[in-house]
C-alpha cells in the first residue's frame, strides 16, 4: 500500500508546550505523580510494533496533548502499544480504538482506524502529528505516563466492530456481506480488531486498484490457525491468523488485497 507521507510542519516549542500539558493533566488528576515522573516513552513505529522485543513489554501508555484543538479546550488522547497492537483513547471518550500502522515514505509511520482513515503519523524523528481534529495535521506533545487503558482491551463490543466492518464491507461489495467468527476471539478482542481493521483495509485497497473486485464477496469468515493466510473461492474470503503468534500471526492488508486481485484475473 502506497501512500503519499503528508508534509506537517512540527515546528511548535516542544519543551512549554509539553510542560504545560503536564501541568494541566496533573491538575485534572489524570497522570498518576509516580508515572508522571518516568520518563516519556516513546511513541510507536511500524517497525516497533513489529519487533520481538516488544512484545512482552507492559508500560502502560503515553498521553498526549493534541495541539490541533482549539487553544481554549486543548484535548489528550492516550497511545498504549500492548505487545504489537497499538491501540488509542480520546480524551471524554470510553471507546479503545485498535489502530493499524502503515510503512509510509521517509522513515514515517502512518496509523489508521479500521475504515482507513488516518488518525496519527509518527515520523523518523519520533514526532507525532495528529489528524484527530485538524485535518490537516497538528503536533500532539507527550504530557507525562499514563496506566494501562482498562481489559479488555477495547471498551467497544466484538460485535459492535463486527457491525462496523459489515457495513463497509457492504457498501463496497454493493449488496449485502456477513462476517463469521468473531465470537471465537472473545479473549483475543485486540486480534479481532486488528483482524477486521486489515480486513477492510485488503478489500478496499482491491476495489481501488482492479475495479470493483469487492462486488464478489458474500461472506467473510475469520478464524484462528496455526499459520496466517488469507484466501478467497466461491464468495467466501477467508482470514485465518495465529493469536499465539505476536509477531507474525496476522495477515496484511496485502494479502487480501492479492487473494482478491488474483480472482479477478482468474475470472
Amino acid at each position: 500500500m502506497k501512500l503519499n507521507t503528508l508534509n506537517v510542519p512540527l515546528n511548535v516549542p516542544a519543551a512549554p508546550a509539553a510542560a504545560l500539558a503536564v501541568a494541566l493533566a496533573m491538575a485534572a488528576g489524570v497522570v498518576a505523580p509516580a508515572l508522571a515522573q518516568q520518563p516519556q516513552l516513546p511513541p510507536p513505529t511500524f517497525a516497533t510494533t513489529r519487533s520481538n522485543a516488544a512484545m512482552s513489554l507492559d508500560q502502560g501508555g503515553q498521553r498526549y496533548m493534541d495541539l490541533g484543538t482549539d487553544a481554549k479546550t486543548t484535548k489528550s488522547f492516550v497511545l498504549e502499544t500492548r505487545g504489537s497492537v497499538v491501540l488509542l483513547q480520546q480524551e471524554g471518550s470510553k471507546e479503545i480504538l485498535t489502530l493499524m500502522p502503515v510503512p509510509g515514505q521517509r522513515g514515517d509511520t502512518f496509523f489508521m482506524d479500521y475504515t482507513g482513515r488516518i488518525v496519527l503519523k509518527v515520523t523518523k524523528a519520533n514526532n507525532v502529528v495528529s489528524y484527530l481534529h485538524n485535518p490537516a495535521g497538528a503536533p500532539a506533545d507527550p504530557a507525562g505516563r499514563v496506566p494501562p487503558l482498562s481489559a479488555p482491551a477495547m471498551t467497544a463490543s466484538l460485535d459492535a466492530m463486527r457491525a462496523n466492518a459489515v457495513n463497509e464491507l457492504t457498501r463496497l461489495a454493493g449488496h449485502d456481506v456477513t462476517i463469521w467468527g468473531t465470537q471465537a476471539f472473545s479473549n483475543d478482542e485486540a486480534w479481532a480488531a486488528d483482524a477486521l481493521s486489515i480486513l477492510v483495509l485488503g478489500v478496499k485497497s482491491a476495489n481501488g486498484h482492479a475495479g470493483k473486485v469487492a462486488s464478489k464477496i458474500d461472506k467473510v469468515t475469520v478464524r484462528k490457525a496455526k499459520a496466517p493466510r488469507a484466501s478467497f473461492k466461491g464468495g467466501e474470503l477467508l482470514i485465518e491468523i495465529n493469536p499465539d503468534d505476536a509477531w507474525a500471526g496476522r495477515v496484511t492488508p496485502e494479502d487480501v488485497s492479492k487473494v482478491l486481485t488474483a480472482s479477478r484475473s482468474s475470472g
